[in-house]
This record gives structure tokens, sequence and C-alpha cells, in this order.
């Protein structure tokens, strides 16, 4: 059958409308991850942060993030309750990059958001942070937590008052791990006790 000239221009007319108007598909969609990046060994060189009151979804270098969050949440008076969280933060954050959770923005990826619900993140300069702080990071930058050969979630809370380790096992608590380093405990001890994990540096 013959196309008229005029209703073959329509259709291309359309066509060209409804390609322009679908909206695009993630790139991330295929693979089931934000942030590329599939290693256990290494941490991710970059991380997507959904700044929630700010309505934005930014790539954030990693170890700028760590360091802000470390700062945020961690900046404790005991030096191996310090680098304890560090740790935990960097391995929470490294954790949900391997772990897509689906978390969209606007058509946009994130692995975290700069909330309680993941992490306290903000962009504060970094020469405004302790250098405590960046200390820490650094010097547990290597290091890795295992449980039956997975790289494992970090979760941390506050937790209630108790005994060093009475409530250890798979999350670190900070007023009972303050316990801990205040008898002596150093970093990894308190690691590999609160998360029942190996800890490889």
């Amino acid at each position: 059958m013959r196309i008229a000239p005029a209703m073959l221009a329509a259709a291309i007319a359309l066509s060209a409308v409804s390609l322009v108007s679908l909206p695009p598909t993630p790139a991330f969609a295929a693979s089931g991850t934000c942030t590329d990046w599939p290693s256990t060994t290494q941490p991710p060189p970059t991380i997507r942060v959904y700044r929630v009151s700010e309505g934005v979804v930014e790539t954030v270098d990693f170890k700028t993030y760590v360091i802000r969050v470390a700062s945020r949440e961690w900046n404790v008076k005991q030096k191996a309750l310090r680098k304890a969280g560090a740790q935990a933060v960097k391995q929470f954050a490294w954790f949900h990059v391997l772990h897509y959770r689906g978390g969209m923005y606007e058509d946009e990826c994130y692995d975290v958001k700069d909330t309680t619900a993941d992490q306290l993140y903000a962009g504060k300069p970094l020469d405004q942070i302790p250098s405590s702080i960046k200390k820490a990071v650094n010097s547990t930058w290597s290091w890795v937590l295992y449980r039956d050969g997975k790289l494992i979630m970090t979760g941390y809370r506050r937790g209630p008052l108790v005994d060093c380790a009475e409530n250890a096992g798979y999350r670190l608590y900070v007023r009972s791990a303050r316990q801990c380093a205040k008898q002596g405990w150093y970093a990894g001890q308190i690691l590999k006790t609160y998360f029942t994990a190996d800890l490889v540096k």
C-alpha cells in the first residue's frame, strides 16, 4: 500500500515527539548499581549523595565524604574509638555503594542520604575539619571488615550506657565502646568485637 507523503511526514513527526518525550534511561538500571564499583578490597573513588534539604544529588569524592561524616558523627576524645568510628563510617558507605537500594531523586540515583536515615553529611571545607579526624580516616583507610569472607555493613548507634562490649555483636555502640577505649582497647579490637568480624589491614 502506498502512503501519501503528507501522512508519512506526520507519522515521522509523531515518532520524533514520542522519542523526545521519553524519560532518559538511567545508566545504572542495567547493572543494578548507582556508583559503578565492584571491589570489596578497595573503597570506591566516589559516592552519590542525596542532599535532602537542598534537593540535589551530588557525586562526592569518597574519602572527602568519609572525613566529613566522621567529623560530624565520630569527633570523640578517645583516639581508638575515633579510629573505629572512622572505619565504621567508611565501610557503611562502601557497603551501600556495592549494594544499591534503588534510591532515586528526580531521575538521579543515589547511594546514601545525608540524614540519620543513613549518615550525617555536610559540605564543610576540609581545612575546617580537625586534623585528628583526618588522621583517623587516613590511618584506617586500608582496613576492611569481613564476616564469613564477605564485606559487611558496619552500622552504628549511640546505644545505651552499659559496660564495655556488653552489647557487642553486629553493631558499634558509641557509649559502651567508649568504655572499652577508656580501658585501653585499641581500634581493631573494638571493631572485631563489636562487629564479630575479621579485620584485614
